[in-house]
């Protein structure tokens, strides 16, 4: 699961993985995450950052967590390889659970492999979660602080009120962790929340908790992708402005100006060709302006 949720998710767990083994397996108790061995199976690897040790009714085992976005038609397949490698590399029953974070097509939680006369040979069955279907009630009952941000996923959760709920819990809760969870729980409703109003309500929300969040990892690198999301619609709304100006005065190499601008990632350096592009008199000038970006970036 690429992107913002796959750094977040696995971020979330890492903060508090006693509370998701609490949440996921009742009764037992968490022994820390798995120490990393190399399988030796085909060379595959393991993500230690999935896996974590328990004991359960006396007996050590692990349990396998993984998130996921969208629709993966060989998710059934990928937990029973993992589940399988997992348990022969470490020699302990392993427990796989799936938690989908955004309501998509969803896969039976079973595996089942045949032979070419039809008789089964593989039969495996992993835990889902479907956070869309899963009651806010449900999380919040558990008094586990750790798993809290994921009450936005939760069924109704991508509300004003619901994030307010979280912040009141995990402000009480203090400590490095629960300022950790508070923007998770920001970046979380961010992809999320689908009106307006409530996005502005949660970027004014989090804007008034900035000196609190400013040092955690996950606030950086939300800020990171603010100021990466504003780089690229300042080279947006510059390229527009250059190409609208070609077509108006210089039709014939409005194609030309598309393909030039694409190319140019620098928002100075686009300002600085729209100043040129706004001075030149006849579309042989503008022809041999706009070459001329491409002539410079082969020169470097």
């Amino acid at each position: 699961m690429p992107g913002r949720w796959d750094a977040s998710t696995k971020r979330l767990v890492g903060e508090n993985p006693e509370h998701f083994i609490k949440w996921l397996v009742p009764g037992a108790q968490f022994k820390g995450k798995a120490k990393h061995k190399t399988p030796n199976l085909d060379n595959r690897q393991i993500e230690a950052d999935n896996l974590y040790q328990i004991f359960l009714n006396n007996k050590r085992c692990l349990v396998h967590i993984e998130f996921q976005s969208t629709y993966d038609k060989q998710m059934a397949r990928r937990m029973w390889e993992y589940n399988m490698l997992a348990t022969f590399t470490y020699k302990l029953p392993t427990y796989s659970i799936v938690i989908y974070l955004k309501k998509c097509s969803v896969t039976e939680p079973q595996y089942v492999g045949t032979f070419p006369n039809g008789e089964k040979v593989h039969a495996f069955w992993f835990k889902v979660i479907k956070l869309w279907d899963t009651p806010l009630e449900v999380l919040k009952q558990t008094d586990l602080i750790g798993i809290f941000p994921l009450m936005v996923l939760a069924e109704g959760g991508n509300r004003p009120e619901v994030v307010e709920e979280v912040i009141i819990s995990l402000e009480a809760a203090g400590g490095k962790s629960a300022t950790e969870l508070l923007s998770l729980t920001y970046l979380f409703a961010s992809l999320v929340f689908k009106k307006e109003s409530d996005r502005t309500w949660l970027k004014r929300r989090f804007k008034m908790l900035h000196d609190v969040l400013r040092d955690s990892w996950a606030f950086q690198e939300i800020m990171q992708e603010g100021r990466e999301e504003e780089r690229q619609q300042r080279l947006k709304d510059q390229r527009q402005t250059l190409v609208s100006f070609i077509h108006m005065h210089f039709p014939n190499v409005t194609d030309l100006a598309q393909q030039q601008t694409e190319t140019m990632k620098d928002p100075e350096k686009l300002q600085d060709l729209i100043l040129k592009v706004f001075a030149v008199q006849t579309e042989e000038q503008a022809i041999q302006l706009l070459l001329s970006v491409g002539k410079k970036k082969k020169k470097k």
